[in-house]
């Protein structure tokens, strides 16, 4: 009896608990805009730069929550194994016409953004804790971003320092051209704004060698990878612009004799964004280099930095270049379409390897977009992808993919 007296109780106290903490907080919610384009491209989307529901002010800290829904309805016309992105390192050798449909909400992502009161020197305090619903095929919520940025500093996992994290395509498949360097990474990062439109940053990042490797053999962790980058931004607003940027990627292990062995992967990567008139762009990279595929969006966690075979002592590296170029296009503020290409090739000819293993790679895609509001959109995309072996085998596989988004 008296514990059906004390839940009630409870029960109570809890909802009043609630509504003094929501009475004692300010809530400042989103607008919608005009802009309808302009403030839900992917590019801003990657980089986090959209507004949310604010919370403020608690003991000097405001936090921010924003994120959104994207729902994918997605047909492929052949066999891939990778049924929620477009990855054309997954298609098999040779081709098969057992298609596949799958539908997924696994792009959705929710964020926390928390803003501190400058420090004595007028540093800034920021904080990111992001999530998306890519950890399983439920939806589980999966780390993004967890980082601190203090001034010219931060400290945690992001974007890494190596790639162009302000060039994305206005497109709609998860993971993009083939071709992208693309990965997040633990860091810690310096950028120094040289003058108004140029800076420089530097970065040491996550070790680890993502390498091809007999049983017998360990990869050893022992040196993080170095970074560097310039970038200059140009044009209206500073809307566009160009950067450089280079890579150092220690490959570290143990052969089978149990010898500590060590080579050095580096690589350069060239990109940008060129903005145009009505708000259209030209985005592209351009990145070339040896035992760097651990970088790669379509290759990374395959083992392609670098190959050992049973009978080697020492492990090859594996050139690679990977370039794409894209075109968005605004037809109107609420219309958009996009169109590109990408291109992945490594270099194996002279290394004996399986001839199974991965030569090529093209991604390709064309896109429509129409945007309801400054918070709504939905969109059409159509992708092809070839897979090419070692043997210069080929796969092949057509996607059509429809998505509906919600931004809050």
């Amino acid at each position: 009896m008296k514990t059906n007296i004390i839940f009630p109780l409870l029960a109570g106290k809890r909802i009043v608990l609630c509504v003094i903490l929501m009475i004692s907080m300010h809530v400042y919610a989103q607008r919608d805009t005009i802009e309808h384009g302009k403030g839900l491209t992917r590019n801003l989307l990657e980089g986090g730069r959209y507004n949310g529901f604010l919370f403020t002010d608690v003991k000097g800290i405001r936090l921010q929550f924003n994120g959104y829904v994207q729902a994918d309805f997605i047909h492929d016309f052949m066999e891939i194994e990778n049924q929620h992105a477009f990855q054309p390192s997954t298609i098999p050798v040779p081709s098969t016409t057992d298609g596949n449909t799958a539908f997924s909400i696994r792009q959705s992502r929710f964020s926390f953004s928390a803003y501190g009161q400058p420090d004595k020197k007028g540093r800034a305090l920021k904080a990111v804790l992001e999530f998306d619903l890519w950890g399983s095929t439920s939806g589980a919520p999966r780390l993004r971003h967890a980082y601190i940025q203090h001034g010219k500093w931060t400290f945690g996992q992001y974007w890494s320092n190596f790639m162009d994290a302000d060039n994305w395509p206005n497109i709609l498949d998860y993971w993009g051209p083939n071709s992208y360097v693309w990965i997040r990474q633990a860091q810690l990062r310096f950028t120094q704004q040289l003058k108004d439109s140029f800076s420089f940053s530097v970065a040491v990042e996550q070790p680890g060698a993502d390498i091809n490797i007999p049983a017998t053999w360990k990869v050893r962790t022992f040196y993080p990878d170095v970074s560097v980058a310039f970038q200059k931004n140009f044009g209206e607003d500073a809307r566009s612009h160009i950067r450089v940027s280079g890579l150092f990627h220690p490959l570290e292990y143990r052969n089978g004799e149990q010898e500590k062995r060590r080579g050095i992967g580096g690589a350069f990567n060239f990109s940008g964004s060129i903005t145009l008139q009505g708000d259209n762009a030209v985005k592209f990279q351009f990145a070339y280099g040896n035992g760097f595929a651990k970088y790669s969006e379509d290759l990374g966690g395959q083992g392609l930095d670098g190959y050992a075979a049973i009978d080697d002592k020492r492990l090859r590296q594996i050139s690679m270049l990977a370039t794409w170029l894209y075109y968005d296009h605004f037809w109107s503020e609420s219309l958009g379409s996009t169109i590109g290409w990408g291109y992945l090739n490594l270099d194996t000819d002279k290394l004996n390897l399986p001839v199974t293993l991965l030569k090529a790679t093209h991604y390709s895609s064309l896109s429509m977009t129409y945007y309801f509001t400054g918070f709504f959109k939905i969109g059409g995309e159509v992708l092809y992808g070839i897979r090419k072996n070692s043997d210069y085998k080929t796969g092949d596989d057509i996607r059509a993919q429809f998505s509906a988004f919600f931004k809050f």
